[in-house]
């Protein structure tokens, strides 16, 4: 697991009972799945009902979560009676096809004795059950704006929403969430589910990143499966390590078609499989199977040797980062780029600056125009410790970024493996003039600087500053 909460063995769980009944239905619990069940079965030891009024889970795809929601929905209904379960899907046809599966399951079990007979009409899917509580499915769309009383709630498959849409879903079910627990004396919960969507998912994105940085409610907990940040999508073996279901509900070697059914899609894939968050863009600068291809080891300080060195330095709009990236020339002239630090602000970037350019002897690239302006002002204003800039022009820098690209295609260029660079990748976009384009630090997704630092330091790279030589008279 990424991420999450952590088991509190002070308090009792629901989670056994959960347990049974996913044996009863015939789908016993994953490792994985029985922690979830039993730290968001905690019960307060105050009220005796669930601690936590929110749960939040981020899996991959093939793992079993529709498994386990069915499971605890079934469980939740047989609390006391005339409970209402809801389990609310992107479209009216994803609840619905969920919900059928869900009835196979549940009327072949020996649970079916407890069901009453299901209401199948048009519009109006529910399984009652004969203590007067019912399951239902909807989609999101015919409950938004609208006040619906729910004890259990599942929102699956929330990257599809923006946060609008998400936030509009939550008024009408929140405040009468409140009055249930009054009225049934148990806590009601919501569950909100998800594989990671894109940038656009800031429904699910901003509420997983809360947790990530610890910002959440004590009421809630999380769960994050998948990927690392530094483990690579296409390792089949990373896969297999990290997927909570692999060697569970499928081997590699049928990991293997899964992956092949993603031809063309390898921001698709480490989506699906990898639960890993696609911040790409439409026009992003750099096409992800190229970055991916010209991928190359980290060089660290000890092995640069004599090999010549120039940094690139771009800061990000509103000058909120400074990034700092090496530009090292190898065998044959290739140069590999390697970010070297993101600084908060410009604040200490000079200092920074200063001292990798005078440890290693290296001149720096720095746009003197757009958002590094300043900071290249206070650098070049430095008097004799001012490092030696590339002599750049504003028609030199509008040809950074193709350069860049240019390289990488030919084979003269390469990136070390880094995830926030990677990143910057993802989110870059580019603006076009005419038949040249430009980074567009407005129209990305995430800092752009990281990716634009790479960029100047291969430049710098292949414009290296002749050295002076010694002094003659004649």
């Amino acid at each position: 697991m990424r991420g999450g909460t952590a088991r509190d063995p002070g308090r009792r769980t629901d989670g056994a009972i959960v347990a049974k009944f996913a044996e009863l239905l015939g789908t016993p619990l994953l490792p994985w799945q029985r922690m979830v069940a039993d730290v968001a079965g905690e019960l307060d030891p105050d009220t005796g009902t669930y601690f936590y009024d929110t749960v939040i889970l981020s899996t991959p795809r093939q793992c079993g979560k529709s498994t386990l929601v069915d499971a605890i929905d079934t469980r939740n209904s047989q609390w006391g009676p005339d409970r209402y379960i809801y389990y609310l899907a992107q479209t009216g046809k994803d609840a619905a096809d969920h919900f059928k599966k869900y009835l196979k399951t549940i009327q072949a079990s020996p649970l079916a004795a407890i069901t009453a007979r299901p209401y199948l009409g048009a519009g109006d899917l529910r399984q009652p059950f004969a203590n007067g509580s019912v399951i239902m499915p909807k989609s999101v769309t015919k409950v938004a704006g609208h006040g619906v009383q729910g004890d259990k709630i599942t929102l699956d498959e929330a990257f599809s929403l923006s946060e609008e849409a998400g936030n509009t879903i939550l008024d009408g079910f929140m405040p009468t969430m409140a009055t249930r627990l009054k009225a049934t004396g148990v806590q009601p919960q919501l569950w909100i589910t998800s594989t990671e969507g894109t940038a656009e998912s800031t429904f699910f994105n901003q509420r997983l990143d809360a947790c990530r940085a610890g910002e959440q409610s004590r009421r809630t907990c999380w769960f994050d499966f998948g990927l690392p940040a530094d483990a690579d999508p296409e390792d089949l073996d990373a896969i297999m390590r990290h997927h909570p279901a692999a060697g569970l509900l499928w081997d590699k070697r049928q990991l293997a078609d899964f992956r092949d059914q993603f031809k063309g899609n390898p921001a698709g894939w480490a989506r699906a499989f990898g639960n890993r968050r696609d911040e790409g863009i439409t026009d992003r600068v750099i096409d992800e199977t190229l970055w991916t291809a010209t991928l190359a080891p980290p060089v660290s300080p000890a092995g640069l040797g004599s090999r010549p060195v120039a940094f690139g330095v771009a800061v990000d709009v509103d000058a909120t980062h400074t990034s700092i990236s090496a530009g090292i020339v190898g065998d044959g002239g290739i140069v590999t780029t390697q970010l070297v630090c993101i600084l908060d602000g410009t604040g200490g970037a000079p200092a920074e600056i200063l001292r990798l350019c005078g440890k290693y002897d290296a001149p720096l690239a720095i746009d003197t125009r757009g958002t590094s302006a300043d900071l290249a002002d206070r650098l070049l204003h430095m008097g004799d410790d001012a490092p030696v800039l590339c002599d750049m022009s504003a028609g030199d820098y509008l040809t950074v970024g193709q350069a860049y690209v240019s390289g990488l295609a030919n084979g003269t260029v390469c990136h070390a493996a880094d995830p926030d660079l990677d990143a910057s990748a993802a989110s870059s976009a580019r603006t076009w003039s005419g038949d040249a384009w430009r980074v567009t630090r407005r129209g990305s997704t995430g800092l752009t600087s990281p990716l634009e630092s790479c960029m100047l330091a291969a430049w710098g790279a292949a414009h290296m500053p002749d050295k002076p030589g010694p002094l003659q008279i004649y």
